[in-house]
């Protein structure tokens, strides 16, 4: 009897307490649990390409649908084309993992045969990155690495994985196991469960893996060098205009630049190219309620800002005034194709009007095209009207082709994007 009377007695204060926490916080304060079991779904659905991990917090599932041994993406893209094989291993969070980078690279190489291993994994910083890296993709010997490095990358992030079967919120070192009903039904186990865990993405605690960050870059340029092939290091923007801009977010950009100075490892800065975008009032997010994610033209862009560090230089260099372009307006290319092409004719020809330009070039473009004449130094001015019927937000490729007396191509630039705006400042 007084045990049962003891049960009741917890049960009517749990339930006196769950009334008076309801009124003063609703349900959801902390994080809605419709959201968690959104959560709930995806890792479920994801149980075969992410998975819960001792060390990492998490991991991508090697040999399964998703990533092979070696931690790649099976969707990696592959080049065909003549003499030896030219390797890049691409390391990275979600943008990589995406492809928003690495696709459109790919569609820019002319090198030859060529593999673009696509190692990105959702939510993963570079301590995680490098992890990887030394368990799995430096076995695959690549000529070039190339690290993408997010603003968020100096904190780390939670990920709602199956572990056990149960659903947890998963970070390095931490493991908080969720009951998604429990969570829709009681602000008590609400509260218990962030009591438990800890967002690391809040302002606060945005930079508190600088450190660990630091030395995993440190200890990743070490290596590589040591193995002969070239890392480079990608510094993704802010995607949003300056002034709306969060102190955090600054404060972060401002410790990778520095970092990225420190360490002495080439990088490209893309905040120049999405400042450019924003600029002409052009989308940059593939969500506009999503400040990680570049949508894909912008995506495409940002690639081509970083082909000459990752890619190496091009046969013939094509530099554009603007990328971007008001309707109505001509875009103007400098090319150069140096003193080998000298006195050669130069075209520019479309390659497309998609996130990926076109590899091939038509023929009948080729034949039609207006030409340049290349200086004695190989160089020459020409520009391109913005095609018509393009409206504002369109994406159009144009490369610059060198050609022979016969009206043949001899050599040719990466294609150059032309976003299309109604107006630029």
């Amino acid at each position: 009897m007084r045990i049962a009377l003891a049960l009741a007695s917890v049960g009517m204060t749990a339930l006196l307490a769950e009334f008076a926490v309801r009124a003063v916080m609703p349900a959801g304060r902390l994080l809605s649990p419709t959201a968690i079991e959104v959560f709930a779904e995806r890792a479920a659905r994801e149980a075969t390409m992410i998975r819960a991990d001792d060390e990492l917090g998490h991991a991508p599932v090697l040999g399964g649908p998703w990533y092979d041994e070696r931690g790649a993406l099976r969707t990696s893209p592959r080049i065909d084309g003549e003499g030896p094989e030219t390797q890049f291993v691409f390391l990275g969070d979600s943008v990589t993992r995406r492809g928003s980078l690495v696709n459109p690279l790919a569609a820019m190489w002319d090198g030859g045969k060529a593999t673009f291993w696509n190692a990105g994994v959702e939510s993963w910083n570079p301590v995680q990155e490098v992890a990887g890296w030394f368990r799995s993709q430096r076995a695959i010997a690549p000529q070039r690495v190339v690290l993408t490095l997010h603003n968020n990358d100096l904190t780390e992030s939670t990920v709602a994985c199956l572990r056990d079967g149960k659903l947890t919120l998963c970070n390095p070192g931490s493991f908080v196991p969720i009951n998604p009903v429990a969570y829709r039904r009681s602000i008590l186990y609400e509260l218990f469960v962030h009591f438990r865990h800890v967002d690391r993405l809040r302002p606060e605690h945005y930079t508190f893996r600088e450190r660990e960050v630091e030395r995993a870059l440190q200890r990743l340029r070490d290596d590589v060098a040591q193995s002969g092939a070239e890392l480079s290091i990608v510094l993704l923007p802010i995607f949003a205009k300056s002034n709306a801009w969060q102190e955090h977010e600054r404060r972060a950009r401002e410790r990778e630049l520095e970092l990225l100075a420190s360490l002495r490892i080439p990088f490209v800065d893309l905040q120049p190219v999405c400042d450019e975008i924003t600029s002409a009032g052009l989308t940059v997010r593939i969500v506009e309620t999503d400040p990680y994610h570049p949508d894909d033209a912008c995506g495409a862009m940002l690639a081509f800002a970083a082909a000459d560090l990752v890619l190496g230089p091009p046969p013939v260099r094509a530099v554009a005034e603007s990328l971007v372009v008001a309707i109505g307006n001509k875009q103007r290319i400098a090319i150069d194709a140096f003193a080998t092409h000298r006195g050669r004719d130069v075209a520019l020809l479309p390659c497309g009007n998609d996130a990926l330009p076109q590899r091939e070039l038509d023929a009948k473009a080729i034949a039609s095209a207006v030409r340049f004449r290349l200086d004695d130094e190989g160089r020459a001015n020409a520009t391109i009207a913005v095609p018509e019927g393009a409206q504002h937000g369109n994406l159009c490729w144009h490369r610059a082709v060198v050609l022979d007396a016969s009206g043949a191509i001899v050599a040719r630039s990466r294609p150059v994007p032309m976003r299309i705006a109604a107006s630029v400042r």
